[in-house]
């Protein structure tokens, strides 16, 4: 039988060779082809990817109407959204624009924005994790939740650490060390992973892995205020804050102490003539309180006790009129004196 199949063989060789080399053959354009698709689907993944980015990158946060709005100048102000979300300020220069017509209407946190100019914020780290709960991860299937921060040295640096549960089928618990900096050109801030560890495990390398990658891990919101991209989250100025939204033109950050800072580009507004140390001064276009309206507002509301920092809220104003005091010396400006917010 032996005998037999080894004449076969020898008989049939060439035509064995022929077909082996065949099937080979076939098997590599096989092969190749579906390399070639592989290829072509990444190559597809990566164009869409880098349009996306490039989309978020040149987008306006915001499209404001063409008044100047109303200057605003703050020193020594705590100004707040809510109580977990505030910026501590010792002088800072914002602009409130209407989205839309001329007059910027201080009750409705949505049809303005408040564009900050040269400033430097300081933000503590559990107010960040506010902003992030709040603000940033808060929105219709976000993969994120329960985030806390904390500023933290390793490695002779000094970096943010955000820890929270992400949602992968189940939540599971997790930890990133991140750098922070400013990307002047494109405004964002930027959060770069330096390590990350899951479940308490060392998994930085897992962040290759699509499954695992930041842009799996991390649902894009609805309003566009963060992009991802590598290991890097992008957060626009406005994705920070809840309304009143905040724009602007950010030109560093530092970790400093126990804080944030990040400070904004553009020309400073003009302080009153006041010898107040705490105060809210508003100048400059047309605005509007409750039923109250300004045309050229000339506003200085002044902290009742000095001795703290001013706690504002535009929020929360309204409900300490009644515990104000208002003067009116003439038809062009006026003097408020409230309790901290």
């Amino acid at each position: 039988m032996k005998k037999r199949t080894a004449e076969w063989v020898h008989q049939h060789r060439r035509w064995l060779v022929n077909g082996g080399l065949a099937v080979a053959l076939l098997l590599m354009v096989v092969e190749g082809f579906f390399l070639y698709q592989q290829h072509t689907a990444r190559r597809a993944t990566d164009v869409q990817r880098e349009k996306l980015l490039t989309k978020f990158l040149k987008g306006d946060t915001a499209q404001v109407g063409s008044s100047e709005g109303v200057a605003i100048r703050l020193q020594n102000v705590r100004f707040k959204w809510s109580q977990n979300v505030y910026i501590d300020a010792g002088d800072m220069a914002i602009r409130a624009v209407p989205l839309d017509g001329s007059t910027v209407v201080f009750d409705d946190l949505e049809t303005f924005r408040l564009v900050l100019q040269r400033s430097t914020v300081r933000i503590r780290p559990d107010v960040l994790q506010g902003m992030f709960n709040e603000a940033v991860f808060n929105y219709p299937g976000s993969k994120i939740r329960d985030l806390t921060v904390q500023l933290v040295e390793s490695g002779g640096e000094r970096l943010l650490k955000l820890s929270g549960k992400v949602n992968m089928v189940v939540w599971i618990p997790f930890s990133m060390f991140t750098k922070l900096s400013v990307n002047r050109r494109t405004n964002t801030l930027v959060i770069d992973v330096d390590h990350l560890k899951v479940v308490g495990i060392p998994a930085t390398k897992l962040l290759k892995w699509k499954p695992l990658n930041l842009e799996s891990l991390i649902a894009l919101p609805p309003n566009k205020s963060l992009t991802v991209h590598g290991n890097q989250i992008m957060v626009k100025p406005f994705g920070l804050f809840p309304p009143p939204r905040i724009d602007g033109q950010m030109a560093d950050v530092k970790l400093e102490g126990d804080v944030l800072e990040l400070d904004f580009a553009g020309p400073p507004i003009s302080a009153p003539q006041s010898q107040a140390r705490n105060y809210v001064f508003l100048r400059g276009g047309n605005s509007q309180f409750g039923h109250f309206r300004m045309l050229d507002t000339d506003v200085l509301i002044l902290d009742r006790d000095e001795r703290t920092p001013f706690g504002f809220s535009l929020t929360g104003y309204s409900a300490l009129i009644p515990r104000s005091d208002i003067e009116v010396h003439n038809t062009k400006e006026v003097l408020v004196t409230m309790p901290d917010s």
